[in-house]
């Protein structure tokens, strides 16, 4: 059996090793050695990555309580093999791995809010809990959480024994009944646990939580532990000064310096699209005014050149709106054509759909709509012109 040197000490960065097994799977290596510091993925946890003989260590597995170290390739001897493990992820991990113990813990102490979910990933780490919170409750939660981190509480790993195990203040209960580790963080938590962890609370940095949302019934926790929160702290730190300078304000005047902005564009925005309809308005009535009759009704046909499809739809319907008059439009841009073919309930005659079934297959397009106003649209623009075309001599043979 692999002797687990992760669990003598967590801090261990590089070892020797032997092989003793090798099994290829799909292509890849796994690797048994007589002893590792590789943590295998468990427990929420992530496994190590690194090094054996310089061949990477892309991920690392136990099973039937053996531990496989997946390499694309094969070392170059089986003795006293050189190990490394990519230390800056594995003390992420720890880090990581801590802050949801101590974070859990807080939320169970201060609202007896129980974890139900964890996951470590490789950008955030998050738990479930079973109850939903305030937002000053959360506050006060990571606030707490950050307390004991600042308090540099002893971290240990303990195997107790039965009877010991049951005077200890668990948190949760353990899932296996044989070597039961426990991660005790001095009397503040006790927690059954596999993961690896630093020896003192005080490594773990920074608690932050990013977020959060209601969740099946509680809620989930989005947090960050140590050169995460780090990193994190840094990124915004900057938006906010980028922001500040453009907005020529302090940073703590950036949300409700954005927050004005944002009203005066909604208002902008407002009595642009007002302006723009009665301009619109003013198109319609100008191509009404202008337009051919045939048998008593209008024909307008027009086509646009990369305007947008739903200022063209507006004008359409503001036409079609005077009785009996029919729109056949075009939009055309660099890539695309577009058709909006539209009538007045007065010209029953005319089944707009069908006339756009046919006028559309000229663009290779496709769409659809009812007997009053059809649109869709095709790739071959060069076509747009004769599909227009066609489409208004369709109509003037059925209005005739």
């Amino acid at each position: 059996m692999t002797k687990r040197l992760f669990y003598k000490n967590p801090y261990i960065k590089d070892f020797t090793a032997s092989i003793t097994k090798i099994t290829e799977k799909n292509n890849k290596f796994h690797i048994e050695l007589n002893q590792t510091a590789f943590f295998p993925e468990g427990g929420g946890q992530p496994s190590d990555q690194g090094y054996i003989d310089d061949v990477p260590v892309s991920y690392v597995y136990e099973e039937d309580e053996r531990i496989f170290h997946v390499l694309e390739k094969l070392p170059s001897k089986l003795e006293n093999v050189k190990c490394i493990i990519d230390w800056e992820k594995r003390f992420d991990h720890m880090q990581q791995h801590l802050g949801q113990h101590i974070l859990s813990s807080a939320f169970e102490k201060l609202h007896d809010a129980e974890t139900v979910g964890f996951h470590l990933g490789s950008e955030y780490v998050t738990i479930d809990i079973n109850i939903p919170l305030s937002k000053d409750d959360i506050d006060n939660v990571e606030y707490y959480a950050n307390q004991i981190v600042f308090n540099d509480l002893v971290v240990e790993c303990i195997y107790p024994s039965s009877n010991e195990l049951e005077n200890l203040p668990l948190r949760k209960q353990p899932k296996v009944t044989e070597n039961i580790r426990i991660v005790k963080i001095d009397d503040f938590d006790y927690s059954p646990c596999c993961g690896t962890h630093p020896n003192r609370s005080g490594e773990v940095g920074l608690i932050k939580i990013k977020k959060y949302e209601n969740y099946k019934g509680g809620m989930r926790i989005v947090f960050l532990c140590g050169n995460r929160a780090l990193k994190d702290y840094c990124l915004k730190n900057n938006i906010i000064n980028e922001a500040s300078s453009i907005l020529s304000v302090k940073d703590y005047e950036v949300t409700n310096a954005v927050k004005k902005i944002s009203n005066e564009l909604i208002n902008i925005k407002k009595e642009n699209n007002s302006l723009k309809e009665q301009l619109i308005e003013y198109e319609a009535e100008h191509m009404l005014n202008n337009a051919q009759e045939h048998n008593n009704i209008k024909i307008i046909a027009h086509i646009f050149e990369d305007r947008e499809f739903n200022e063209v739809k507006l004008l359409s319907s503001k036409i079609t709106s005077a009785p009996k008059s029919v729109v056949v439009f075009g939009i055309k841009s660099d890539d695309k054509a577009q058709l909006i073919l539209s009538r007045s309930k007065e010209v029953s005659q005319i089944n707009m759909n069908e006339v756009l079934k046919e006028s559309i297959l000229l663009i290779d397009g496709k769409g659809g709509g009812t007997p009053f106003t059809a649109q869709g649209g095709g790739k071959e623009v060069s076509k747009l012109d004769e599909a227009i075309k066609y489409a208004y001599t369709k109509i003037k043979q059925v209005i005739k």
